[in-house]
């Protein structure tokens, strides 16, 4: 018979913060058919803003009440928003400050509840119809005071949260408008200003704000980013944004370190398993690849919602574009453009884990290809005057070369969009990811040609992502065709990776740094000849107008293979030729392209490399960035970042 010691007994209850029980009461459900509503005396709002909030607790109380729930507590719910506003604006602290922790959970949770009637239930829920005017107005006028006039660093950071959270939550409903007409846009430069550390925070909530509405209504905040001279200021902005950069590249790095181990006696006892006899014994083991996984699926952190204002600031600001693109004086530091371009690299190399890693990593493609259609910057990202040493994602096979040494953003950039191309091959491929990928890759190629800048660059490694993809496309085009429909794929994929190789063997002599580089394109084209005719055919391509640009495209890319499939063909030593004597042979065949591709050129002829003449123009045209084109995406994206700005209210 087990006999229990009466000298032991099991502790069931927990310490809980005093301010705990207060939420708890605070939201106790009453019956339906209480006499008396859950009113709750002065003395309980007394010890509720004199205790220290517990932000994320308060949170996870009110996150299994359901939209239902809420209304029924309305009163509860009601008389607490007006005690916190009354506290916000009382100057008194630390009643002031714990008020706006308090509301920020509140809001973040309350807000996003799915309500049968968004606008009309949440108004019940904080104000109710006949008084959410003066409730909104007073605390949208008590956040922009405390933004403006508090001497208090902390407690604007607070109040700045408090509007994050108000904003994201109710970012489908009509209570944002009361944040628009307020305008916060100064307060929230005035704030950077003085507390420059903290300018993420204010360009998260400039973010919200300036895209509310974005295509439908004409949008104040927009029109502030564009007027906004204050180069001091802006280079705060700046310097915040890439420290965020270096802090969710960090992110990645710290599961995984991807940088090449050189060899050493620790390495060498490491690979063997014998770990515990090294000097990295007491450091924390690496996760696994599974762990990895796991880890990698909830990056990046939250405070990635800063990437859509940064885009909207590049589109609308050419000085906060100089600035971003700017060298910095410090050659010991991670220089800002370089910090942008190393995220930029790690995001994309991890777009294919999930919609959201999608989103950001689009949001930085598009800010780059805004970077790289200026012909001012473009010319500056692609001089050897501006060099920047940059760390790239290496944390899935295939690598690319391992460079330390500094090199111009075009070549940085070059390798990202290498990168972008190669990881994230699937059978539901991203089109919007890749299309803007090959529309950079163009943008640049296409300058780079018209300035004749020969960039020395590691171009076998793009030519092969390309070649690449084409196959990729040839083998998996039934999968394709049935997980998007055709006329997508023709036009914003095929089309962009059909023109990057045409142009690219028209006009590679104007920007490769020698013939080997050029020849090196033809020789990977040769090899994929048997494929073109595959992928034509498997994507209806003959079937389009003669005049039509893809068709002629492609049509090349078949010619200009043919053309020394002939040449290797009618060769005396017709087989087991050696690399060298193919790219000899090929070499020769340019002085006779010309004729085999001067029929496909409408724009007149443009002599190349060895006689080479085709209309190059004709497939060097892209259509510049136009953000209306994008709307859809856009707006999937914003909704992306406004769940996680709620959540980055929290923290």
């Amino acid at each position: 018979m087990d006999v229990t010691s009466p000298l032991t007994r099991d502790i069931h209850e927990s310490f809980q913060p005093k301010i705990v029980q207060l939420y708890a009461n605070l939201l106790a459900l009453h019956p339906p058919d209480a006499e008396e509503d859950h009113i709750q005396p002065e003395g309980f709002w007394r010890e509720f803003f004199l205790l220290k909030p517990a932000k994320q607790k308060f949170y996870d109380i009110l996150e299994p009440l359901t939209a239902d729930d809420l209304l029924h507590i309305q009163n509860q719910t009601r008389n607490f928003i007006k005690r916190s506003i009354l506290e916000i604006n009382s100057n008194k602290e630390p009643q002031n400050g714990h008020a706006l922790d308090n509301l920020t959970s509140f809001l973040a949770a309350v807000l996003a509840k799915k309500y049968a009637n968004p606008s009309t239930d949440i108004i019940e829920v904080v104000a109710g119809l006949e008084d959410v005017d003066k409730v909104m107005t007073d605390i949208v006028n008590g956040l922009d005071t405390i933004i403006n006039k508090s001497t208090s660093s902390s407690l604007r950071r607070k109040a700045i949260d408090c509007a994050i959270a108000a904003v994201a939550g109710s970012y489908q409903t009509s209570l944002v408008t009361y944040f628009i007409h307020q305008d916060f846009f100064h307060g929230l430069m005035k704030y950077v200003q003085t507390v420059p550390e903290s300018a993420p925070a204010a360009l998260c909530l400039l973010g919200l704000l300036a895209n509310f509405n974005k295509f439908e209504t004409h949008n104040v905040y927009q029109n502030r980013m564009e007027d906004f001279i204050n180069e001091d200021i802006m280079a705060k902005l700046v310097e915040g944004f890439a420290n965020t950069c270096g802090d969710i590249r960090d992110a990645y790095v710290a599961i995984q370190d991807d940088t090449p181990v050189q060899w050493s006696l620790g390495s060498t006892l490491s690979y063997v398993g014998l770990r515990a006899l090294t000097p990295e014994a007491k450091k924390s083991i690496p996760p696994t690849e599974d762990e990895a996984k796991v880890l990698f699926n909830d990056l990046p952190p939250a405070n990635a919602v800063i990437f859509l204002t940064v885009y909207c600031f590049v589109q609308a600001n050419n000085v906060f574009a100089s600035l971003l693109t700017a060298t910095d004086k410090d050659d010991d530091l991670e220089s800002r453009l370089a910090a942008f371009l190393s995220v930029s690299s790690y995001l994309c190399h991890h777009a294919f884990r999930s919609t959201r890693v999608q989103h950001y990593s689009l949001m930085t493609l598009f800010t780059i290809r805004l970077l790289v259609e200026d012909s001012v910057l473009a010319k500056r990202l692609s001089s050897t005057d501006l060099k920047i040493t940059v760390r790239l994602a290496r944390q899935r096979p295939p690598h690319l070369p391992y460079l330390t040494t500094p090199r111009p953003p075009t070549c940085v950039v070059l390798d990202i969009l290498t990168d972008t191309l190669s990881h994230n091959l699937r059978k539901r491929l991203n089109i919007p990811l890749y299309s803007t990928t090959l529309t950079i890759l163009h943008a640049i190629l296409t300058q780079l040609s018209s300035n004749r800048n020969r960039l020395t660059h590691h171009w076998s490694y793009i030519w092969l992502s390309l070649i690449s993809l084409l196959r990729f496309m040839t083998t998996y085009s039934t999968d394709l065709i049935q997980s998007a429909r055709l006329t997508d794929l023709q036009l914003n994929i095929i089309l962009p990776l059909t023109s990057n190789l045409t142009f690219s063997l028209l006009r590679g002599d104007n920007f490769l740094p020698d013939p080997p580089s050029y020849d090196d394109l033809f020789y990977k084209l040769l090899e994929s000849s048997e494929t073109l005719e595959k992928f034509k055919s498997a994507y209806e391509i003959a079937k389009l107008p003669t005049s039509d640009k893809l068709r002629r495209a492609t049509d090349a890319l078949i010619s200009i293979s043919g053309h020394y499939q002939n040449l290797l063909s009618s060769s005396k030593k017709k087989v087991h030729l050696s690399p060298r004597e193919i790219q000899k042979l090929i070499g020769e065949g340019h002085e006779t392209l010309g004729d085999v591709v001067d029929n496909i050129s409408t724009t007149g002829s443009v002599k190349g490399r060895g006689g080479v003449t085709a209309g190059a123009e004709e497939f060097g045209h892209y259509e510049k960035w136009r953000e209306s084109a994008w709307k859809v995406e856009i707006k999937k994206i914003i909704r992306t970042v406004v769940e996680d700005a709620r959540m980055l209210a929290l923290q």
